[in-house]
Parts: C-alpha cells; structure tokens; sequence
C-alpha cells in the first residue's frame, strides 16, 4: 500500500518536473511552425492564460498520479476544472484556445505515459 503511494508521488513529481520546460518548449514550437502568423507583443498576448505553468505543474501531477493509484477516472475531473475556470478566456481569444488546447494534449500525454509506467511499477 505505501508503495503504492511512493511510487504514486514520485510519479506525479516526475511528470511535472519533466513537463515544465517540455510544454512551454512545443508550444513555442507550434507557434513559430510552418503556416503560423508572426508573433504580436500586444498586451493580449502577454496576459494568454496568466498562470498556466503552475496549472499545467498541478495538473500533470494529479493525472499521473490518479494513473499510478488506478482511478483514471479522475483525469476527466482535473480536465472539467481546468477547462471551466478557463473558459471564458478561451472563448474570447484564439491564441487562448490554441494554447489550451495544445498545452493540455501534451500534459495529459506526458503525464498519462508516467502514469502508467508507475502503474506497471506497482502491479
């Protein structure tokens, strides 16, 4: 049971860390690919979903975790709160609703393979 736990936390600690700087890198990346607009340094820009490392730190954490203790279940709750208190922010501003939208892909993604590699650790 408790190393059920360890490996649940270390799981979660491993997804975050390894995510923080690989998501900001691929959303750069997708922003400066081909067919993208030149970058605006308008002030909409510099407010796009203020807090958005430390969420996608919580979120990583929660989903590979969730994963390693066997209730992937609760990845659904982490997205539901997550797309509700951005909401309004990603119905008004494209740039937004892109960011969103790939920043959680990727999360879910990473989090989702340290999940389950920690699951097979465990069972």
């Amino acid at each position: 049971m408790w190393t059920d736990v360890l490996v649940a936390i270390a799981a979660a600690i491993i997804a975050a860390l390894i995510g923080w700087p690989l998501v900001p890198l691929l959303l750069h990346l997708t922003h400066a690919g081909p067919g993208s607009k030149p970058e605006r340094t308008g002030a909409e820009d510099l407010e796009v979903l203020r807090g958005g490392l430390w969420i996608g730190i919580v979120e990583r954490a929660l989903i590979a975790g969730a994963i390693v203790l066997g209730r992937p279940e609760l990845m659904a709750v982490v997205i539901a709160v997550k797309g509700l208190g951005r909401f309004a922010e990603i119905k008004s501003s494209a740039a937004a609703g892109e960011r969103f939208i790939i920043g959680t892909f990727v999360s879910i993604a990473l989090a989702s393979l340290l999940g389950v590699i920690g699951w097979a650790i465990v069972a």
